[in-house]
């Protein structure tokens, strides 16, 4: 089970926001089952020009997991993430 840690720089993490990413990124469980204590380090910074930046590492026992992308739109760079992510974790 991955346990999530966020963290929102100039914005305020709501339980939507929340909810989406623990939904998104929490489907890579699937690429390693063994790792019991996984957690995904995630964080959320909003510009001035609204831009918002999403950052997400996860160490592993081997390997280190780590994705970023920047998008006008939060719920789409968070789906950019995950595909970012779900690429390199099924080569692993």
């Amino acid at each position: 089970m991955i346990r999530f840690e966020i963290h929102g720089d100039n914005l305020t993490i709501t339980d939507a926001i929340r909810n989406y990413i623990e939904e998104k990124i929490g489907k890579l469980e699937r690429y390693f089952n063994d790792v019991p204590n996984a957690v995904a380090h995630v964080k959320v910074k909003t510009y001035s020009n609204s831009a918002t930046k999403i950052e997400v590492t996860i160490p592993l026992k081997n390997v280190t997991l780590r994705a970023e992308e920047q998008n006008d739109d939060l719920y789409a760079g968070i789906d950019l993430i995950n595909n970012k992510l779900e690429k390199t974790s099924s080569k692993i």
